[in-house]
């Protein structure tokens, strides 16, 4: 049997999802959901925190408690994944070929330090847990639209920091990928992997997104410098860390055909 909490909880989402309380309504005060129900404030204010985590509203201090413009009915701006060029150097996708690097909220732009790295991280670039590795950071938007921004943490592997020195500091024009490729005399590639998490109280406030209630779209791109010779294997020389605003962004890939997927196909001899 549910709780009450759960109850009320199911109750106003339905009544949410229904329209019955659309985007942007002020839900009844706590008081009056708990004289409905026969239940106490108490009570109330655990089913209210249940649609928090859920994204489904958000609390205004002093006015009040509202309805989310939830992700599902919002047409969510799809960042088409590719590697493009311009003559700034190279960025990720169509979508945002007019962003630039914003101030972080402290002011300060691109912060290049030293800092652990993550389990993650540390696993694709292939050390240790813990190991102080180099580490950019970067805060990119649109600058005409405070909510569409990103945050970009570039782990450095330690053979790039050590070899090419200068994406440690100020890297020129074109960045870090022209100076690997530069120092290497061939092209980069990339692949990427998405996933999702809530954000941080420091990631929210840098998205300029609630603290609870919305995840993150969290992209880790890994950069690799492939062999100099047939057969020699490749290195992971970065690995970026990109989170966004998930009610805000998706993230769009094309769908390759596998070796076994090769047309023309062979017939298929069984169903589902």
């Amino acid at each position: 049997m549910a709780a009450q909490y759960e109850e009320i909880a199911r109750d106003l989402r339905e009544r949410i999802n229904s329209g019955e309380y659309p985007p942007g309504s002020q839900l009844p005060m706590m008081r009056d959901i708990a004289a409905t129900h026969g239940v106490s404030d108490i009570t109330v204010r655990k089913a209210f925190a249940v649609l928090t985590q859920e994204g489904l509203i958000y609390s205004r201090r002093r006015a009040g408690t509202f309805v989310r413009e939830h992700p599902d009915r919002v047409r969510l701006t799809v960042r088409h994944r590719q590697i493009e060029r311009d003559e700034l150097g190279y960025y990720s996708g169509p979508e945002v070929q007019h962003w630039r690097a914003l101030p972080h909220p402290d002011g300060e732009m691109t912060r290049v330090t030293e800092a652990p790295v993550p389990a993650d991280v540390a696993d694709i670039l292939g050390c240790t847990v813990g190991d102080v590795l180099t580490v950019r950071k970067r805060l990119v938007g649109d600058p005409n639209n405070d909510s569409h921004r990103q945050l970009a943490d570039s782990w450095i592997a330690a053979w790039v920091a050590e070899e090419v020195p200068v994406v440690t500091g100020n890297t020129g024009a074109g960045g870090m990928y022209d100076r690997i490729e530069e120092w290497a005399g061939r092209a980069l590639v990339w692949r990427e992997e998405a996933s999702a998490r809530m954000p941080s109280p420091a990631e929210a406030e840098a998205l300029n997104m609630p603290s609870k209630g919305v995840p993150l779209l969290r992209l880790v791109r890994v950069t690799e410098l492939p062999g100099a010779a047939e057969g020699e294997p490749s290195r992971v020389a970065e690995v970026q860390d990109i989170r966004m605003n998930a009610a805000l962004f998706a993230a769009g890939y094309p769908l390759n055909r596998g070796a076994s997927a090769t047309w023309p196909v062979t017939p298929a001899t069984s169903d589902y």
